[in-house]
């Protein structure tokens, strides 16, 4: 069980239980402020017509976060790093190794020597 874990987008929609995967352990989840542009967008394409369950689940997700924090202090690490477009993630990466504690995600090619990957 982990205390706090850093989450991206796929992290963050995983541990809200709006797309299927891992569940891990984690009491208290921290995210970027700019992950919420992704989960909007990827929630109103999810839910196409129906624009009071994308708000739904849009407010689950902010229930499960504890602290968002603003994207600007990580965003040029993590565009110089993220080789696969998957710029979010490797923000988010940034994140968890600044803070020192695990990253959950959804992207399989996540590494780090500095902290916890938990894929899920």
């Amino acid at each position: 069980m982990y205390a706090t874990a850093v989450a991206d987008a796929g992290g963050l929609l995983t541990a809200a239980g709006i797309v299927e995967g891992l569940r891990h352990e984690v009491i208290d989840y921290v995210a970027l402020d700019g992950t919420t542009l992704l989960l909007a967008e990827y929630l109103v394409i999810l839910h196409e017509g129906r624009p009071t369950r994308a708000a739904a689940d849009f407010a689950d997700i902010g229930r499960i976060v504890t602290e968002w924090f603003p994207v600007r202090a990580v965003a040029l690490d993590a565009a110089l790093n993220a080789a696969d477009g998957e710029i979010d993630s490797y923000a988010a990466l940034a994140l968890a190794e600044t803070l020192g504690i695990p990253l959950v995600t959804r992207n399989d090619h996540l590494r780090s020597r500095k902290v916890p990957v938990l894929h899920s």
